[in-house]
Order: C-alpha cells, then sequence, then structure tokens
C-alpha cells in the first residue's frame, strides 16, 4: 500500500495526516505549542518548539499507521510540509537558529517598512504586487539588519518556518516558489528571488537558500532524523508550501471561481488565477501557487479566530459559553461594531500601525453584543477581499469555508449573511494539512495530478444558505464599515508618532 504523509506547522500547533493512495485519511495527529510576545508588537516562537512538535506528530502517525493500519514506514512514499508563512529563522551553517524566530504576526519592524516603501515603492509593487508590510519577511530581515547586526553578520541561512522544518529532515537547504511568493524577497511573476532589489536596499542574498517547485522532491529523510521520527530513513521529502497556498489546494481552488475562506488566527480569503494583474496589487496578496506555474490571490486579515481567542482569554472564558451569548443577539449587534485589526490590517488597506477596538459602545451593550460584534466585524474585514476579486474581474461560483472559527454554526451564518451568499462546508476543515498530503502524492506520483487528488480528496458536505433580509441589513452595516479605515488612517498614523515610531 501507497501511503504519503502531510504535516503543517502552525502559529500555535503542528498537524499531521497519513493519507493513503484512494485519498482516505487514515491516521491524523496533532501537538500545540505557544508563541511569545516579548515586547509591544513583537512577537516569536522558539523553532525547537516545531521541531519537537513536528517529531511527535510523525511518530504518532507511523505508530497509529502500523498498530490500526498495517502500514509500514515503508509503505510512506514521501513526506510533505506545510508551514505558517513570514517567519525568519535565521541560523549558522548547521541550522541552528541563532534567535527566536520573529513571526508573521509581528510588527517591529514598521520603521523600516516606512524607509522602503517611501523610496522603492514603484520597484517593489511591480516585483510583488504590495508594498513592504511588516508581515513580510524582507521587513523582519531588514530589522534584524538594522538591530542585531552581530545576528545579521554571522548567519548563515535565512529559513521559512516550514523550509527549517525540512532542513531539519534532510540536511539540505531550500526553499519554494508558493512560501517565498509572500516575503517581499522575489519577483512572483518570474517565481525567482529579487535580487535586483535586494542589493538596492542592501540585503545580503547569499543566505536566501534555491528556489524550486512546490511538489519536487528536496532530499530524504536522514538517519537521526528516522529514528526521531519513526519515518524510514531515504523517505522522499517534496518542497511543500506556506499554509495559505496548500489550503488553496486543500479546499479545491485550483480552478476558477473557487473560493476559499477560513478562520484561523488569520483569516483569508483565497482564489485560483491563470495569471497576475495589475488591477489587484497593493488590495490583494498575489502569490505563487503550489501547482507549478499557476498563481492565487489571498485577502486577509490578521487577526480574526486570534481576536476571539483574545477576548475569551480576557474573560478567562469558555468560547462556547461566549458563542452562546452571542447567539442571543439580533445580527447587527444594537449598532455596535468592532473592528479586528489587534495587530495591523491586512488586505485591502495594508497598515501595520492600524489597530482594531469597538465602536459606538453604550450603556445597554452587554459583553455579548461585544462578542457578537466581534464575529461581525471579522466577516465584514473578510467580504472586503470578496469584493475586490470582482472588481478585478475575478468570478466568484462557490464559496467554501473550513478551519478554525469557521466550524462555529454561528459564525458560518453571519458569514453567509454577511457575504450575501450561500456557504459550502469543508467535510475536512484542516485544508492545509490535507494540501500538504496533496502535494506530497503527486510529487511522487502516487496520484496522477492535482485535478485528480482533489476530485478525490476535496470533499463538500451541507450548504449554509444566507438569509436574504439580514443580508440587506448587514449589508448597510458593511457600507459604514469600509470607510471606517479611511476615516482612522490619519489617528492610527499620529497614535504610532506619539509613541515613538518616527
Amino acid at each position: 500500500m501507497g501511503c504519503v504523509v502531510g504535516i503543517d506547522v502552525g502559529t500555535s500547533s503542528t498537524k499531521g495526516v497519513l493519507v493513503d493512495g484512494e485519498g482516505e485519511i487514515l491516521v491524523s495527529a496533532s501537538a500545540s505549542y505557544e508563541y511569545h510576545t516579548p515586547g509591544p508588537g513583537w512577537v516569536e516562537q522558539d523553532p525547537e518548539d516545531w521541531w519537537r512538535s513536528v517529531c511527535e506528530v510523525t511518530r504518532q502517525l507511523v505508530l497509529q499507521g502500523q498498530k490500526e493500519r498495517g502500514i509500514s514506514p515503508s509503505d510512506i512514499k514521501a513526506v510533505c510540509l506545510s508551514g505558517q508563512m513570514n517567519g525568519a529563522v535565521l541560523t549558522n551553517e548547521k541550522g541552528q537558529p541563532l534567535r527566536p524566530a520573529i513571526l508573521w504576526l509581528d510588527n517591529r519592524s514598521e520603521r523600516q517598512c516606512r524607509k522602503v516603501n517611501e523610496k522603492w515603492s514603484a520597484e517593489l509593487v511591480e516585483a510583488t504586487g504590495q508594498q513592504l508590510n511588516p508581515v513580510n519577511t524582507l521587513a523582519k530581515l531588514l530589522w534584524i539588519r538594522d538591530n542585531e547586526p552581530e545576528v545579521y553578520t554571522s548567519a548563515r541561512w535565512a529559513f521559512l518556518p516550514k523550509d527549517w522544518v525540512r532542513f531539519r529532515l534532510t540536511g539540505v537547504p531550500a526553499s519554494e516558489v508558493s512560501d517565498a511568493s509572500a516575503t517581499g524577497l522575489m519577483d512572483v511573476r518570474k517565481r525567482t528571488w529579487n535580487e535586483r532589489f535586494l542589493s538596492l536596499l542592501p540585503l545580503r542574498c547569499d543566505w536566501l537558500p534555491d528556489l524550486t517547485e512546490s511538489p519536487f522532491i528536496v532530499g530524504e529523510v536522514v538517519r537521526q532524523v528516522a529514528e526521531e521520527t519513526g519515518l524510514r530513513e531515504g523517505t522522499p521529502v517534496c518542497a511543500g508550501g506556506g499554509d495559505m497556498p496548500c489550503l488553496a489546494v486543500g479546499t479545491g481552488c485550483i480552478t476558477p471561481g473557487i473560493v476559499a475562506v477560513g478562520i484561523g488566527t488569520a483569516g483569508h480569503v483565497t482564489t485560483f488565477a491563470e495569471t497576475l494583474h495589475p488591477q489587484g496589487f497593493r488590495r490583494l496578496w498575489p502569490m505563487c501557487h503550489s501547482i507549478p506555474g499557476k498563481f492565487f490571490w489571498l485577502g486577509c486579515s490578521f487577526t480574526c479566530g486570534g481576536a476571539l481567542i483574545w477576548w475569551a482569554s480576557y474573560w478567562s472564558e469558555s468560547l462556547a459559553t461566549l458563542l452562546d451569548e452571542a447567539g442571543s443577539v439580533a445580527p447587527g449587534s444594537d449598532g455596535l461594531c468592532f473592528i479586528p485589526w489587534l495587530q495591523g490590517s491586512a488586505t485591502p488597506h495594508p497598515d501595520g500601525t492600524a489597530r482594531g477596538g469597538w465602536l459606538g459602545l453604550a450603556l445597554h451593550h452587554r459583553r455579548a453584543h461585544m462578542t457578537r460584534a466581534l464575529m461581525e466585524g471579522v466577516a465584514f474585514d473578510l467580504r472586503q477581499s470578496l469584493d475586490t476579486f470582482e472588481d478585478i474581474g475575478l468570478t466568484i461560483s462557490q464559496v467554501r469555508v473550513g478551519e478554525g472559527g469557521s466550524r462555529s454554526n454561528l459564525w458560518r451564518q453571519i458569514l453567509a449573511d454577511v457575504f450575501g451568499r450561500d456557504l459550502h462546508i469543508l467535510e475536512n476543515p484542516d485544508a492545509s494539512v490535507l494540501g500538504a498530503a496533496i502535494i506530497a502524492g503527486v510529487g511522487v506520483g502516487l496520484y496522477l495530478d492535482f485535478e485528480t487528488a482533489c476530485r478525490q480528496m476535496v470533499r463538500i458536505g451541507q450548504r449554509v444558505p444566507y438569509d436574504p433580509e439580514i443580508a440587506r441589513r448587514y449589508h448597510k452595516m458593511y457600507e459604514l464599515y469600509t470607510t471606517l479605515y479611511d476615516t482612522l488612517s490619519s489617528f492610527f498614523s499620529r497614535r504610532y508618532q506619539v509613541e515613538g515610531g518616527g
């Protein structure tokens, strides 16, 4: 029997699946960890936590596969990694981290972004489709250059999170275009590192590993790792992808018209593209698809599920309790509005200085109103990306939802009513790890191609219809929501200056 392993190294946990040649998920496993905020706007993680979790998850997959399904390590034909994007892991020659990884949520590099955008905005947008934002790996590397010169000069490799894990698996330094395309370091349409632009900054290029496409095999599991993970020494390891490109595969966004929406720590809206058109630049993130030669557009809101988790932790309350309370409040939250920019805004208004909060608070509002308003604000923020897809000429034939907060029946209904569209529920909500497994299978020929694999593995369940009357009510609120960034942007900029940002 031929099987593959897909692993997703996320912001809060690592997930893994063992999948057979028919596309059936035989075993799944997960292991969690935390991120750290050592300063205002700083978000870091210890890469060794990723490695420990990857070893733990892989051992569970192998052992349960043997015990429950009779799968031996030799039946596993490939491993493929998905991972959180836009981290920065600086290491020595042996791959040992020189400092904690700086995560995508970190926005300490706002000053570096402003300097680059003031001088080279046009060149950067032409190559990457967006201005530099603190979320981008490029911004993090510039911050390290300016603030930690000893790390900058002594580093041999600058890895993205899942690329560092793959280096531990194989000993081969490599990167791939889907993950790299969001970093600000790459010419997206050429699918190459943007060395000419990096030389202008200047920023080192010699620490960036060679690029390849997602399904290509870049190495094999080495002996020591085989002992730690239970995998067979010599098992092929595919290049893999960032979590959003893998999610595009795992949700079936491999043809025009399919849109996938999810609420993890961040919220996302993705759709397929054959080519990239400049009218979407600055407003969306253009990225390389895990299908070689293809692209997709990403709309993003940084703290969607993260905002609800933060809110629940503030009250030391369970999410279930808060959601039950929110369900008792009528749509519209009695005029209360929430802006979910707790760590900056992403699309269509990229601004690392933006911040969130509730607007319209009155004495009659209670915690339940604030919770429902939070959920509605997330939906409003994500709808902006859907509207931008249509603005640039992309069709929307079906909206699919799955992960994280999208599993909440209340949040699903809010999304449907705010979007004014029926939602189609993905039966497997962990789309990024499923996408990694599909890439592995295609990479070693276990599946004929991406289309065949997605037909087998991406399964659509129930439909959530929207309520036309509630949708009309939400549309009026949404129109007000779309004015908020322009209204508040000068406040965000002045607040940043007052706090000493420059």
